[in-house]
This record gives structure tokens, C-alpha cells and sequence, in this order.
């Protein structure tokens, strides 16, 4: 028999027991509800993509949880999907944003190098960036100005998270240092 002629309970069933058919055959049928539902919630695509991933990761791991007397399949598997939606767009709101050009001139961070105003002056910054090499700025980029947690930007970056801990406090030595001098 197909799994096509399942219900959406019965393949939860499956899913439970680690039939990984059954989950394919719950992404065929809800991956364009959870898309969807990431969209009218204002995410774009490639977040609401990964909203959906995420979901069927969840339900993949949770589909014992179900309970067919608390509520529909259905209803279930959409919770789950809004659920991921809002923790990956509190994740988004919660992340800084990159700097702009125009922004960059204004922005003021306090610490080592402010001047008479209390303020960094946002061109020295830049010039101590600059004496990074590639690898302590890309990290310095993701960690400061983008917001992840050291975990997530060694993900992002291909990294051993020993490795991006050790180029960021090599990066802010150096940036403290070059600040001082100036």
C-alpha cells in the first residue's frame, strides 16, 4: 500500500517509529503550507525555506510527542511550522544589522580610542580593521556587526569553534592595540 492513502496521524505513527518515507511523504503535503505560512508571517524566501527545514527537523524528532486526542495532525504540524517561524524571525530581530556606509560615518562605539566627545571616531576604526588579516575581520564581521553567537559564526564560517575563539581574540588584541595608538 501507498503511503499516499495514510493519514496525516497515521504517517505521524510511522514518522515516530523512524520511517523517514513517512516524513517525505508529510513534506509533500505540508512543505507548501509551512512555506506559506513563513511568508504571510514576512519572512523571505530563503528564511522561509529554512523555517520549513527546521520544522520538519522538529517534527522528525518530535513526532512521538503527537497526540491524535489533543489535537488534528494538521493542526499539529502547522503549530510546529508557526512555532519555527516566530523563533527564527525573534532570531532575526534579535541580530544586529550590518552598517551601511552612510550609517558608518555616525556610528559611535565606546571603549579604547574615544576622543575628547566620548566618541569613536567611526574612520580609525575602519583603519584599524583594515590591519586584520582576511580571516580576524571575517570573523570580527560575523561576531560584532552580523550578532551570531560564536557557535552559530563557526558554523556560518566552516570554523572549529576553538579556531574562531582564538582569530576573535586575536582580532580584538590587535583592534585594542591599534586603537591606543592612534
Amino acid at each position: 500500500m501507498s503511503l499516499e492513502a495514510f493519514s496525516d496521524e497515521a504517517l505521524l505513527a510511522l514518522v515516530a517509529r523512524g520511517e523517514e518515507a513517512a516524513l517525505q511523504q508529510l513534506f509533500r503535503r505540508y512543505a507548501g503550507a509551512f512555506l506559506g505560512l513563513a511568508r504571510r508571517m514576512g519572512l523571505d524566501s530563503a528564511s522561509g525555506e529554512d523555517v520549513v527545514q527546521e520544522a520538519f527537523s522538529k517534527v522528525w524528532q518530535n513526532a512521538n510527542a503527537f497526540d491524535p486526542r489533543r489535537a488534528s495532525a494538521r493542526a499539529w504540524l502547522l503549530a510546529i511550522a508557526h512555532h519555527t517561524a516566530v523563533d527564527h524571525i525573534r532570531r532575526l530581530e534579535a541580530r544586529p544589522k550590518p552598517l551601511e556606509d552612510e550609517e558608518a560615518e555616525a556610528f559611535d562605539l565606546p571603549g579604547a580610542g574615544l576622543d575628547e566627545e566620548g566618541q569613536l571616531n567611526r574612520i580609525r576604526l575602519k583603519q584599524a580593521l583594515a590591519q586584520l588579516s582576511e580571516e580576524e575581520r571575517e570573523v570580527i564581521e560575523v561576531l560584532f556587526y552580523q550578532g551570531y553567537a560564536h557557535q552559530e559564526a563557526a558554523l556560518k564560517l566552516g570554523l572549529p569553534l576553538g579556531t574562531l575563539k582564538t582569530r576573535a581574540r586575536r582580532a580584538l588584541a590587535r583592534l585594542k592595540g591599534v586603537l591606543r595608538e592612534a
